[in-house]
């Protein structure tokens, strides 16, 4: 059982490829989708392993990321309190006739959305919109999407407003969606804020993706090399996805009871030395001196619990950050804004 969470959401300054292999289609280097839907998404293996690099960077101490992440070489010693979901897609951007693009999204997405944060205690989304036809799509009151105040045009695809009994609805659903996102996008949402039907959005996250030709050239003859021409597909940028970040408390192993009277004993703001004064002297020989050393580290680096790894370490690691996934890091691709909701914040919103 976790003891805390945080909602992430990333969002793209900058296309991003998040590889999958090698393809056999006529794109090279695909980017990484959900089998099931065909929908982008960004490994959770992959971001644990850019986020722990940028911990390694900010705090220069091995110690505290091999707790909090684990060790890098897959030791023993003790396993990753922290564990990252895949992040899934959440608003696409598409070309628009009026208003240059819209984020666009399906209930399929909003559902999944609503139902992930329920699972962690949130229910602050209303209900989520169906729509009458294929052809349809929702948008907000002030949708700068709007063509004669009837239609709308994404790509070369002609939309008709739908919004009967559904106007109100989308403009409370935008508000709320809003506040997971970076003021880049939430300050501006309504303006582009769309919803299509699950079999577009499908067509739409497989087929208006950017595509780009890679080539290397020969250092000897200033040319091409030969063979070096592929495709690399991108996610583009203004895509905005989300994950769950789940928190433990970190093992030092020791016995568990013990750690849990230790915690309970530093809610007290004691020093080590008094902390460790109120076990017995039975519980003192079962600590032996390694553990005691990584203890008071962690005691002192404030990382002794799940809820100071997420609140004094991790949040204010990732909050506004920016982090680079994918690619190479000389090519300026794969920059995405990160921003982090406390569950906790949102429940004491919704009890308001």
């Amino acid at each position: 059982m976790f003891k805390e969470k945080l909602v992430l959401t990333f969002y793209a300054q900058t296309p991003v490829h998040m590889g999958s292999g090698v393809s056999v289609s006529y794109v090279d280097n695909p980017i990484q989708r959900e089998k099931h839907t065909n929908f982008p998404i960004l490994a959770s293996s992959g971001i644990k392993g850019v986020i722990r690099e940028l911990a390694l960077r900010r705090w220069n101490d091995v110690e505290k990321v091999n707790v909090i992440f684990g060790p890098e070489d897959g030791g023993e010693e003790n396993a990753s309190c922290v564990s990252f979901t895949d992040a899934k897609i959440l608003l696409y951007p598409v070309r628009s006739v009026k208003g240059v693009f819209a984020y666009i999204t399906c209930p399929y997405v909003l559902n999944r959305f609503k139902n992930e944060l329920k699972s962690i205690g949130i229910s602050d989304l209303p209900g989520i919109p169906s729509l009458t036809k294929e052809d349809a799509i929702l948008v907000c009151t002030d949708s700068e999407l709007k063509i004669d105040n009837n239609k709308v045009v994404l790509e070369e695809f002609v939309f008709n407003i739908d919004n009967i009994d559904n106007s109100q609805n989308i403009d409370d659903l935008m508000k709320k969606i809003s506040g997971y996102l970076p003021e880049e996008v939430s300050s501006n949402l309504d303006k582009h804020f769309a919803v299509v039907s699950d079999d577009v959005f499908v067509d739409f996250v497989k087929y208006a993706v950017e595509i780009r030709t890679r080539i290397r050239i020969d250092q000897t003859t200033g040319t091409v090399a030969e063979g070096a021409l592929f495709t690399i597909e991108l996610v583009p940028s203004e895509s905005v996805f989300y994950g769950i970040l789940f928190f433990n408390d970190p093992y030092f192993g020791i016995d568990y009871p013990i750690y849990e009277k230790l915690k309970v004993t530093k809610s007290e703001e004691k020093s080590f030395e008094d902390m460790l004064s109120t076990l017995g002297e039975e519980e003192k020989k079962r600590i032996k001196d390694e553990q005691r050393n990584r203890l008071k580290q962690a005691y002192e680096g404030k990382y002794f619990t799940a809820e100071e790894i997420k609140e004094k370490n991790l949040k204010q690691l990732l909050d506004n950050s920016i982090i680079q996934l994918g690619g190479d890091e000389t090519l300026g691709m794969g920059f995405m804004k990160v921003k982090c909701i406390s569950y906790e914040n949102k429940r004491s919103q919704q009890d308001k």
